[in-house]
């Protein structure tokens, strides 16, 4: 499933190993097995896990018995995340939490979910945060769909009411769950900028697509530039992607040039979307949301928060300004 994990959990496949097997199910046309935002989480399980967490929690999430959901983001602390204010107080046996989280994806399918909680409110921000694992079954736990520009339900906003969390499920060390969110926002990034996005088209749909048109005589040269334009970016995203992915299967940090591909990709795929739909005009916008051309009028609707979520664009740009410039930390 992510063959770059140690063994057990994986095949502590190199850098090398690991674009062979993608290559492989690419070229077998076999789509791979997804674990969805599992994908972020797992990592930091693997990372900073007890025995007794990765018995309990990897095997069922590796089968697709648990489907996970991260609750990270609150209405003031998004961008900065460090300024989350959901509270866990100690209590005999473990935390009682409260609080409000947001934009959580697919937080209704979810058992369980990742969560960041301030267990320190004296300590600076990025300290005194520490990380759990939520049974999303806990008493105290609702889950409130949100209605997108699509008319789809995929985020939610959680409200956490005094919900007992055990010490057991404590992922790593008690006020040190800043460190351990940074493995798993790294993972997501990767990820996102990495992955075809479902609320995204790939290259390879808007590569059909300017194909089937361009053969119809659709495109006049403004046209043809500005696809030729988005292909290209398309391809050089591709190769962002891939130097973010050996970076981290290499054990580097990738949080720079992950900023980038993330960048990169939301902004192209936004592109894909916005072209074709002016390609097709009013039939993208009324037309069937399962199939082309109405497909396109969905995703130009859903690309919108593709800059947004997993940080935003202004956050990107001060992880690359920072990072990589070496210009002065954003006060």
């Amino acid at each position: 499933m992510l063959p770059y994990l140690p063994k057990p959990w994986g095949r502590a496949a190199s850098p090398v190993e690991q674009i062979i097997i993608a290559q492989e199910f690419t070229a077998g046309r076999v789509k791979r097995p997804q674990i969805a935002i599992a994908t972020w989480i797992v990592p930091s399980i693997v990372a900073f896990g007890t025995d007794n967490q990765k018995q309990r929690l990897l095997p069922p999430t590796f089968r697709g018995d648990i489907f996970w959901c991260q609750l990270f983001s609150e209405p003031g602390a998004g961008s900065d995340l460090a300024s989350l204010a959901t509270k866990a107080t100690r209590v005999d046996g473990g935390w009682r939490i409260t609080g409000q989280k947001i934009w959580t994806t697919g937080a209704q399918y979810s058992q369980w979910g990742a969560l960041l909680a301030r267990t320190d409110p004296s300590a600076p921000k990025h300290n005194g945060i520490t990380y759990f694992l939520l049974d999303m079954k806990s008493e105290g736990v609702q889950v409130k769909p949100l209605r997108e520009l699509t008319g789809k339900e995929f985020f939610n906003t959680v409200y956490l009411d005094d919900v007992f969390v055990p010490d057991e499920l404590v992922l790593g060390e008690v006020n040190r769950g800043w460190e351990v969110s940074r493995n798993t926002l790294t993972a997501e990034r990767v990820s996102i900028g990495g992955s075809d996005s479902t609320f995204l088209p790939t290259l390879g749909e808007f590569v059909d697509f300017v194909r089937d048109y361009r053969f119809e005589g659709q495109f006049d040269q403004v046209a043809r530039h500005r696809a030729g334009q988005l292909i290209a970016e398309g391809h050089a995203t591709k190769l962002l992607n891939l130097r973010s992915t050996l970076l981290t299967l290499a054990g580097g940090d990738p949080m720079a040039p992950a900023a980038i591909s993330k960048l990169l990709s939301m902004r192209t795929g936004q592109g894909y979307a916005e072209f074709a739909v002016s390609s097709f005009g009013t039939d993208a916008v009324i037309g069937d949301t399962e199939r082309l051309p109405g497909k396109w009028g969905e995703y130009l609707l859903a690309s919108r928060a593709t800059t947004i979520y997993g940080g935003t664009s202004e956050v990107q740009l001060n992880i690359i300004a920072e990072r990589l410039l070496g210009l002065p930390r954003d006060p």
